[in-house]
């Protein structure tokens, strides 16, 4: 199957501008998301099933996963295993893939993050 940008659904969350290219209906086994932001992702979560993959093609930032920060730039490859807390934030633009494919149940809110105080 071929996706165009066109056919994704485009929402913006926390602060990150997101293309959303299949759910679990077009592919349980993964799902593909292009996501932008100019700040981060101003919101710590964990995710009790899936796997989220960051692949950062432009931009800089940090990872904060489970309290410790990880610098990453262009060409990084980013991994958070299911029940891991984490959130995000730099100028960044990079493709997440889910595996398996982002179920909103399965999504926890730890807390909201104030990226101008970072």
């Amino acid at each position: 199957m071929i996706y165009k940008r066109k056919q994704a659904v485009a929402v913006t969350k926390q602060g990150v501008d997101m293309w959303i290219y299949n759910d679990k209906e077009a592919c349980s086994n993964a799902a593909v998301v292009y996501q932008e932001t100019q700040q981060g992702h101003a919101e710590e979560f964990y995710h009790s099933k899936s796997a989220f993959v960051f692949y950062i093609i432009e931009g800089h930032g940090v990872w904060v996963i489970e309290d410790e920060e990880y610098p990453v730039e262009a060409t990084d490859v980013v991994i958070i295993p299911p029940g891991k807390r984490f959130y995000y934030k730099g100028n960044l633009k990079h493709v997440c893939v889910t595996a398996p494919a982002w179920e909103a149940e399965y999504e926890h809110h730890v807390r909201d993050i104030d990226l101008g105080q970072q």
